[in-house]
């Protein structure tokens, strides 16, 4: 399972409302938002595929200027019955 570390960027006047729409998408998690417009964000999928797809949409979310990567991993899922 990837998850990732992310900070978007946009204007610092529209920061609040796009981190409310970012967190309403499944995968992520806004952990905060700083004064000069960027966006903390953690974001998992299951598969790289559903993670790139991910990205591609909150880069298409009005305000946002540009999604880039801070830190990337892969988990294992835990073994059925762990």
């Amino acid at each position: 399972m990837p998850i990732s570390g992310i900070v978007v960027s946009c204007r610092p006047e529209e920061a609040g409302g796009v981190a409310e729409k970012l967190a309403a998408n499944q995968g992520v998690e806004v952990h905060g938002v700083l004064a000069d417009g960027k966006i903390v964000a953690v974001i998992e999928a299951d598969t790289i595929d559903a993670e790139v797809a991910l990205v591609n949409g909150l880069q298409q979310v009005e305000g946002v200027i540009s999604v880039q990567l801070a830190y990337h991993n892969f988990e294992d899922a835990a073994p059925e019955g762990a």
